[in-house]
């Protein structure tokens, strides 16, 4: 199973390049989660061609922040998998998240722009960057994961 995970677009309309990525990466995606601040409702609207599960960001308007909940829990074959932005400084920030969820075996998040793939304690930490603000000196990027018997994860610079 393959599921593309974006986070941070922080696009106020859709652009060509977004829109280049999203058929590029999504196109033969099995799932494709967006941990949110999207910004704007039509990134919300053109996304919702995928098979798409998302939550709303702390950046994100009233209009997005009315369809997608905070937070939520994701079964990808026997894994659950708790998805949320995240707030605050980053100092933290994983403490917070973990907080928002019981009983999971990964948590996506975002809000930091940079890429983290971890485990620790057997839970599977999971942050796929920013797909067009990438921090520092990284460039923007996205991820795949791929769940089979274990949940593998990559990061793709874009």
């Amino acid at each position: 199973m393959k599921i593309v995970v974006m986070s941070d677009t922080h696009l106020r309309v859709l652009t060509e390049e977004f829109a280049s990525v999203c058929h590029t990466h999504c196109s033969d995606a099995d799932m494709v989660i967006h941990l949110g601040d999207w910004e704007r409702a039509p990134i919300l609207d053109f996304m919702e061609q995928y098979p798409l599960m998302a939550v709303a960001g702390n950046m994100d308007d009233g209009a997005v922040r009315a369809r997608l909940p905070a937070t939520r829990v994701v079964r990808v074959g026997r894994f659950r998998l708790g998805i949320v932005h995240g707030w605050g400084p980053p100092t933290g920030l994983r403490g917070r998240v973990r907080n928002e969820f019981v009983d999971v075996d990964g948590i996506l998040f975002g809000h930091t722009h940079q890429p983290l793939q971890e485990e620790d304690g057997g839970l599977f930490w999971f942050n796929p960057g920013s797909v067009t603000m990438g921090r520092g000196s990284l460039s923007g990027s996205l991820g795949i994961l791929h769940v089979q018997e274990r949940i593998r994860g990559e990061i793709v610079p874009l």
